[in-house]
């Protein structure tokens, strides 16, 4: 399970970094033919808005996941005895598989929708729809990390392991001006 989470963790980076880096040289490009040449590359900001920009934050939302990154509030489990934390982060982990498969099944409606359509941007004729199917399998593959994090705490009773490195996830503490920790 390790390994495919650490797999996993690379290939949702490189792609990400990928298409920040593609996506920055586009523009620049862009800008570039614009001012020096007065020829502007067709359709830029409908590909920075519908294919660029939808793969960096669709794949940043299961590599926070991996990485446990995401926003938790944990005043009902820091206080409550180890098995009864492990009982609640299960089913949140529930929770969050039924939630994240949801919105694949209307992420999987709508690419159907839009592919039926043909879907273009706006007033171009650049094609989106294609873009639609990133949707389900994002939260498809965060709903099997869901279920990786609530097995992990099932097997081990530890609520905070990075299913990255198997190691208990640093929580994070910020430092205000005069010193003192968050």
């Amino acid at each position: 399970m390790l390994t495919f989470t650490r797999v996993l963790g690379k290939c949702l980076t490189i792609t990400t970094a990928a298409a920040i880096i593609v996506m920055m040289v586009h523009i620049v490009v862009h800008a570039l033919a614009r001012s020096l040449f007065d020829a502007p590359i067709y359709g830029t900001n409908e590909i920075v808005e519908y294919w660029y920009l939808p793969v960096v934050a669709l794949l940043g939302i299961p590599a926070a996941q991996l990485q446990k990154e995401h926003i938790t509030v944990t005043m009902a489990i820091e206080r409550a005895r180890p098995a009864t934390a492990s009982v609640f982060k299960v089913f949140a982990c529930v929770l969050g598989v039924l939630v994240s498969l949801s919105f694949a099944w209307f992420g999987f409606g709508r690419a159907l929708e839009n592919m039926a359509i043909g879907s273009t941007a706006d007033v171009s004729d650049i094609i989106t729809w294609p873009v639609y199917f990133l949707v389900p399998v994002v939260f498809v593959l965060l709903a099997v990390l869901y279920v990786l994090d609530a097995i992990v705490i099932a097997r081990t009773r530890q609520t905070d392991l990075d299913l990255v490195t198997g190691q208990p996830a640093e929580p994070e503490t910020r430092t205000i001006a005069d010193g003192s920790e968050l």
